[in-house]
């Protein structure tokens, strides 16, 4: 840099300026953490997929044997393995998860309890419903008799909003089951929405299984690094147009005529030469 730019850009070391340097420098730093950020849920992701891929090949194994009342830390050695679960539902101890949604709209999960040969009983998250015409949740009596649900074991405590304040009561009892059961499968079956033939007041859809995707965790990182690569390559040539543009201001200030005006001079001379 020539001595009359150094001198041009040493504005950029007054107060104002230095806090612009500052401020630019904590925002690149935020963006690449950010990045890095991204990249570690993605991998958080990854793994969550993994252990839950490796737990349904896993066989399919009655539930009594993979939970047990009381014992909440084989919840996590169980979570996510396929498991079956044989009794009669207690229809009038079904818990409401409000405030789900599923497919974009608006309703709540059903949570009943299963009553085992065991004398144990466990939670089975038998599905969704909406809301009827009059806002109130649509009622779906489980099936009477003796049932055979088959599903994934899931952690109560993995879910969000409401549910674990709802479903407290529920697994607060001595002979429930720590997990719940995600039904996929019924004998007999329930009443589904996506059956033409049943009622609608009978409609009950499956609860959705966990989302093996991986997110959008890989572009949210991509979006920051180049954020942070715009800053770190634009803001120096935004630095050197300042400068440039003082440069400028600072020789017509002193009486320097800009090329132009030179060029006109130039003209002028050589014509009166001639």
């Amino acid at each position: 840099m020539s001595d009359a730019a150094t001198s041009n850009a040493r504005f950029l070391l007054r107060p104002r300026w230095l806090l612009s340097h500052l401020l630019v420098a904590l925002l690149v730093v935020t963006m690449v953490n950010l990045g890095f950020w991204q990249l570690r849920r993605l991998d958080e992701r990854r793994d969550r997929n993994a252990l839950i891929e490796a737990r349904m090949d896993e066989p399919v194994a009655a539930v009594e044997d993979l939970l047990a009342p009381g014992d909440e830390a084989r919840v996590d050695d169980a979570r996510f393995r396929r498991a079956t679960a044989t009794g009669t539902y207690d229809d009038a101890a079904t818990v409401v998860v409000r405030n789900r949604t599923q497919g974009g709209v608006a309703g709540a999960w059903l949570v009943t309890p299963l009553a085992l040969a065991s004398g144990d009983r466990v939670g089975v998250l038998r599905g969704f419903v909406s809301f009827g015409p009059d806002g109130a949740v649509v009622e779906a009596p489980p099936p009477a008799g003796e049932v055979t649900v088959e599903g994934l074991v899931v952690d109560p405590g993995s879910f969000d909003g409401t549910a674990p304040r709802d479903l407290a009561p529920l697994l607060a009892g001595d002979d429930v089951l720590p997990g719940l059961v995600l039904a996929e499968a019924s004998v007999p079956p329930e009443p589904s929405a996506d059956d033409p033939l049943a009622p609608a007041p009978d409609a009950i859809r499956a609860v959705e299984p966990p989302d093996l995707s991986e997110g959008p965790h890989l572009g949210y990182a991509a979006q920051w690094f180049v954020f942070s690569a715009i800053a770190v390559i634009g803001y120096p040539l935004v630095l050197r147009r300042v400068i440039a543009r003082r440069g400028k201001e600072v020789d017509d200030a002193d009486g320097v005529a800009p090329p132009d005006d030179i060029d006109a001079e130039l003209e002028d001379l050589l014509r009166r030469g001639g």
